[in-house]
C-alpha cells in the first residue's frame, strides 16, 4: 500500500519539540480527512487518548485513534444495529498491531513513564521520531487496508 493516504496523520504530528497534535490527534486527524470528514470534535475527541490515554502509559494513543477511525466507518447508528462489524475491525487491527509490535501499551513500547518523569528533549525526540511517528504510519495504513479491504 501506499503510504501517500497516510501523509495526513503525518503531516499534524508531534516530533518531540515540534508543538504539533499528539499520536492519537493526528491519527483520527488524519484518518478523518481520508473519510472527508470535518468535524470540530477532531481532533478533540482523542486528545485524552495520547501517551497511552492521558499520559498514563496505557493503550498506545494512535490504536485508540485507529479504533475510533473503525467506529466511524464500522459503527452502529442505533441500538438495533449490530456491533459486530466495528468490533470485528478493531479485532483486526488489534491482531496487525500486536503482531508487528508485541505490545499495545505506551509504557511497554516507549518505555517511558510520563507519570514519573519528564523526559529530556533529546529523550522525548528520539522516541517520538523512531517509535511513535512510525507507529502512527502503520496504525493509518493498517487502518485504511481495512477500510478499503472490509468496507461495502
Amino acid at each position: 500500500m501506499s503510504c501517500d493516504k497516510c501523509d495526513e496523520c503525518l503531516k499534524y504530528y508531534n516530533s518531540g519539540s515540534t508543538g504539533g497534535y499528539n499520536c492519537a490527534e493526528s491519527t483520527l486527524y488524519g484518518l478523518a480527512k481520508y473519510l472527508e470528514i470535518d468535524s470540530t470534535l477532531i481532533p478533540r475527541i482523542a486528545t485524552p487518548f495520547g501517551g497511552g490515554f492521558g499520559r498514563n502509559g496505557m493503550m498506545c494513543g494512535s490504536l485508540a485513534a485507529g479504533g475510533m477511525a473503525l467506529g466511524i466507518v464500522y459503527g452502529r447508528d442505533s441500538i438495533d444495529e449490530e456491533r459486530a462489524p466495528a468490533y470485528d475491525a478493531v479485532d483486526r487491527l488489534l491482531a496487525k498491531f500486536r503482531d508487528n509490535i508485541g505490545n499495545i501499551n505506551c509504557l511497554d513500547i516507549t518505555g517511558l513513564d510520563l507519570k514519573k518523569t519528564q523526559p529530556t528533549d533529546d529523550e522525548k525526540l528520539r522516541v517520538h521520531e523512531n517509535i511513535c511517528k512510525p507507529l502512527v504510519q502503520k496504525v493509518c495504513e493498517w487502518v485504511i487496508e481495512d477500510i478499503e479491504e472490509h468496507r461495502k
